[in-house]
């Protein structure tokens, strides 16, 4: 089992940009890309806020991918 991130489709259909994402974060937009091109994961309390500014649910920035 895999996770897919979908941070990217969710950062695009709510228009904003990685760079807003980690300031309203406080992380590098580095880090915001690593979750976004599965390189690495956020903690679960970082998931929760990152689904709110997206305005989605914490279940919509993944996918589970069965290899």
């Amino acid at each position: 089992m895999k996770l897919m991130s979908r941070i990217n489709y969710w950062k695009e259909k709510r228009g904003r940009t990685t760079k807003w994402i980690a300031r309203e974060l406080g992380v590098s937009p580095e880090i915001v890309s690593r979750w976004a091109n599965n390189k690495s994961y956020p903690s679960i309390h970082t998931l929760f806020r990152l689904a709110a500014l997206l305005e989605c649910k914490v279940d919509d920035l993944y996918e589970v991918v069965e290899k």
